[in-house]
């Protein structure tokens, strides 16, 4: 982990961020605007062909705003708002039409309108307070984090287990070469950030480092490992259910509580507009283990994860993404037009099926 850098004066998730929008609409589907040190410039409007952040309002232009960054921190950073609309962009309460307006933080921005949208109980609702983060500068990672051992990695990166200074609290640190996996890591960011639900792993911080190409996250750390490894346990311990019959799997109830836990966690993300797309006992961790009940888990790893823009229109999803063994057979199809979010049920269903009926050793 050392002789690395990244964008960020204190441990936290905006780090890799030079901005953000807040939203002050109340309708928890007017979500939070994140704008990435890596894209300097982000366009703002219906037209999903033409803008890097979709508003599908009425009030909305097809290409309404860009907001840029300058790409310089401390005293030298400047954030510019340009409109590009036809119903103007209030900054402050002032109109702005084709005109620029440099922002501050906490500038409250009105797309649209500059008083709230009831529409659909306040959904188009895009008024936003502005949140400036770019003149946080670099610090080194070991000057946030002690390091420990490797956990656990890949040709593309590793998980290692490290120590916040200061508390002392036990993280997963991921890091990731995103050049060289397939995997969109940003995606994977941007997918965590916008969940809050207790089986789906959080993501404390993240830090893009600005020697290679490399992200760091922060992870919750899970004690208990990842389900393969539970179930791999039980297969050679059988600890669990010692007097079954001679090809089984984990206890009923055990199952049943595990995927209780895991479709809890696929309902909430799904309604959301997520779909994981990899879902398989290695992505699925551990808090802890019990020889009378079911470990409490964590759904992980969102790399391959596809996001719903526009929640009110059914998008299919596009490419062979996942892995061979859990993955949905429309998925590598040709024949079919695209899939939805059900290709995360039938993974689901094949993680059940190997945790009640067989245990393949990894």
């Amino acid at each position: 982990m050392s002789s690395d850098t990244f964008q960020t004066n204190a441990p936290g998730i905006d780090s890799h961020l030079w901005g953000y929008l807040l939203p002050i609409a109340t309708n928890p589907k007017v979500l939070r605007i994140d704008f990435w040190r890596f894209s300097p410039i982000a366009s703002l409007g219906r037209d999903p062909f033409s803008n890097t952040l979709i508003l599908p309002g009425p009030h909305i232009s097809g290409k309404h705003a860009s907001i840029s960054w300058n790409g310089k921190s401390g005293s030298q950073s400047q954030i510019v708002l340009q409109d590009m609309s036809s119903n103007g962009t209030w900054v402050n309460g002032r109109r702005f039409h084709g005109e620029t307006c440099v922002l501050g933080d906490g500038a409250e921005i009105g797309f649209g309108a500059p008083l709230a949208v009831d529409d659909e109980e306040g959904l188009y609702d895009y008024r936003y307070i502005f949140r400036d983060v770019s003149e946080l500068g670099p610090a080194a990672i070991d000057d946030l984090y002690t390091p420990g051992e490797v956990l656990g990695g890949g040709a593309f990166g590793q998980v290692r287990l490290a120590f916040e200074r200061g508390s002392n609290k036990v993280v997963a640190i991921k890091k990731i070469n995103y050049v060289k996996t397939g995997a969109d890591i940003f995606s994977e960011i941007s997918a965590i950030e916008r969940v809050d639900h207790p089986h789906v792993i959080k993501i404390l911080s993240a830090h893009h480092g600005t020697s290679g190409s490399h992200i760091y996250l922060a992870l919750e750390y899970m004690p208990g490992g990842d389900l393969l490894d539970y179930m791999n346990r039980e297969h050679l311990g059988r600890k669990l259910w010692p007097h079954g019959p001679d090809v089984r799997g984990l206890p009923q109830n055990i199952c049943r509580e595990i995927m209780y836990q895991l479709c809890h966690a696929l309902a909430h993300i799904h309604a959301i507009g997520i779909t994981h797309r990899d879902l398989k006992p290695e992505n699925i961790l551990l808090r802890d283990e019990d020889q009378d009940h079911a470990p409490f888990i964590k759904v992980a790893d969102f790399g391959f994860a596809a996001i719903q823009k526009d929640l009110d229109k059914e998008t299919l999803l596009r490419g062979t993404i996942g892995t061979f063994l859990y993955m949905a057979p429309e998925v590598g199809d040709p024949s079919k037009a695209g899939y939805d979010h059900y290709v995360d049920s039938f993974s689901a269903g094949v993680i059940m099926f190997y945790m009640c009926v067989t245990l393949a050793i990894r």
